[in-house]
Parts: structure tokens; C-alpha cells; sequence
């Protein structure tokens, strides 16, 4: 179905599917990155700063790898949902899906946000530019979509998701998130908040309207059949021939590194700093067993002194 922000008998779905689909490539290049630095040290290990690097590349590669290829054929859930009944929100940080009824929404509102990214290897101001905010109460925030656990929360919670503003909180919904144009998804929002709830003086369009606060289940979704749309980040695209290179060429790198750490095939250097390495295993177990000898045999001679020395000075009475 087409998608058309205007019509509010549409249910707007925004997914992040898509983008997380093409993290693919990213966790290739770093699973080849780890495997990259071991092959470089063969026969030897890295250093230990790099080994823990390079162990670290390949579980991150290998996840990301893994997430990608399960996004790109098994949907996650939306993170927005535009619905007749209000917004929803799906938090990827916690398992708490916050639910906003249009009639508690109190205005709509672009902002302008900067939060000091301290979690950077560099920290810097990270700006997040035209915003869509809706405005609630205080009152319904903390009854509603405040999460208890500062763990859940995350350390943005309240710079990012929902920002204080006197004795009302913006409720973010960040566009580049899902990939659509701030005008478009601000445009989707208004247009559903001046029909469902936020001018009463407006004539409605006659959709029941359902205040939960929850998600919508398969029951609810079939009720709509034929008008929830995914707006942004749905199906995965298929793979062009950028991408496909961009994957293929990781591939080959993780196939030949890989084989090279298995020993199947070695470098002309590789070959000589093994013949080394074995030369000098073989010098330190043959010093390693002389020296055991030498010391068998010392400990032997200084026995027998001792059983020479009393038996020349030491007599029975």
C-alpha cells in the first residue's frame, strides 16, 4: 500500500529493520579485521593489547553478523507506530512499550538536541537536529512511560527520549532513527494528533479509538487488515552490486585469513618464522634436558662424597 502521512485512517509503522539488515558488511569487515591480526603474528601470538582487541573484532563481527542476517529475514518490532489510538513506542533498551493517546498529547513541537556523548572513545557533542517532540503532562510521564530501572533507562534517557520543558516532557521521536525525513514523520504526527485528539473543535473522521496502554496484538492488526503501512525501515532491499561487493570482498578476506590460521596455506615469512620457532623449541627442550642430566649427575657425584666422607670419619664404637 501506498503511504500517505495525511491519511489518518493509515497506521504508520517505522522499523528499523532495514538499517540493522545493513550492518552485514560492518560485521564482516571486523570479523576479517580480528582474524587479520592473528594472521599477521602467525606463528606467533599479538601482543597482549592486541590480542584482546583482535578476540574482541571477531565476537563483535560474528554478532553483528548474525543480528543482520536475522533482521533481513525475521522482522523486529516497530520502534514508532502511528495508530488511530495514539503513538507507540517499542524501546530497543528495556522490554517496556510505551503507549501515548493522542488526547493527552498537549502540543507538537521541533527541537534541537546536543548531548555530550561521554561513552565515545572521544568524547563530543553529538547534535540531533529537528526533532519531532510531542508535549505531555509531568503528571501522565511518571504514571505512564517513566521506566523505574536506571539500567533500562540508559544514560539518555532523560537528553534524548524525554526532556523536561517546565511542567511538561517532550517525548522525542527521532527521524533519522528509521530513516525518514523529519518533515515527513512531524507531517504523520500532526496530522493523526488534530484528527484523533489534539483539537476537539475538529471534525473527526469515525475511527474507533481505543486508549490502551499496550501494544496492539495480531487481533487488533487484523482489525485494520489491508491499512497499517510500513512508513520506513520495513523489508530490507535487495542487495546491489555495491552491496554485494561489500560483502563479497569481506568474505574472501575471513576465507583466506581463516585458512591461513587453520594452516592450510602459509606465507614464505610464516614458513621461516615457524622453521625458527621449532629451532629454538628443539635448543630449549635439548638444553632443558642437559641441564636435568647435568644435574642429575651432580646431584649423584655430591652423594656419593658425602657416603665417601663418612665412612672415612665417622667409625662405629
Amino acid at each position: 500500500m501506498q503511504v500517505d502521512p495525511s491519511d489518518v485512517h493509515q497506521t504508520l509503522e517505522y522499523r528499523l529493520d532495514a538499517e540493522f539488515a545493513s550492518w552485514l558488511p560492518i560485521g564482516l569487515l571486523t570479523l576479517f579485521c580480528g582474524l587479520f591480526i592473528f594472521a599477521t603474528e602467525m606463528p606467533d601470538w599479538p601482543r597482549p593489547g592486541e590480542t584482546f582487541g583482535a578476540f574482541a573484532a571477531i565476537l563483535a563481527g560474528i554478532g553483528l553478523s548474525i543480528f543482520a542476517l536475522r533482521r533481513r529475514f525475521r522482522r523486529g518490532k516497530p520502534v514508532y507506530v502511528l495508530a488511530p489510538d495514539g503513538v507507540h513506542i517499542c524501546w530497543s533498551s528495556s522490554r517496556k512499550e510505551s503507549f501515548i493517546p493522542w488526547r493527552e498529547i498537549k502540543s507538537i513541537d521541533t527541537i534541537d538536541i546536543v548531548v555530550w556523548h561521554w561513552l565515545a572513545r572521544y568524547p563530543r557533542n553529538l547534535p540531533y537536529n529537528d526533532v519531532t517532540v510531542v508535549l505531555v503532562t509531568k503528571q501522565f510521564y511518571w504514571a505512564n512511560l517513566h521506566i523505574k530501572s536506571l539500567f533500562q533507562r540508559g544514560p539518555y534517557w532523560h537528553q534524548t527520549a524525554f526532556i523536561a520543558k517546565g511542567d511538561m516532557v517532550q517525548c522525542a521521536l527521532h527521524a533519522e532513527f528509521v530513516g525518514v525525513e523529519p518533515q515527513v514523520l512531524r507531517a504523520a504526527v500532526k496530522a493523526r494528533w488534530r484528527a484523533f485528539g489534539g483539537e476537539p473543535d475538529r471534525p473527526r473522521p469515525s475511527v474507533p479509538v481505543v486508549y490502551a496502554a499496550r501494544w496492539p496484538d495480531a487481533t487488533e492488526a487484523q482489525a485494520v487488515a489491508g491499512r497499517k503501512v510500513v512508513a520506513a525501515g520495513g523489508a530490507p532491499r535487495p542487495f546491489s552490486a555495491w552491496d554485494t561487493i561489500k560483502i563479497v570482498l569481506p568474505l574472501i578476506g575471513i576465507v583466506v585469513a581463516g585458512s591461513n590460521l587453520a594452516g592450510i596455506w602459509s606465507t614464505d615469512a610464516q614458513v621461516q618464522a615457524l622453521a625458527k620457532k621449532r629451532e629454538w623449541q628443539e635448543w630449549n627442550a635439548r638444553y632443558h634436558r642437559e641441564r636435568r642430566e647435568f644435574d642429575e649427575k651432580l646431584q649423584k657425584q655430591r652423594e656419593e662424597i658425602d657416603e665417601a666422607m663418612r665412612r672415612a670419619f665417622i667409625r662405629p664404637y
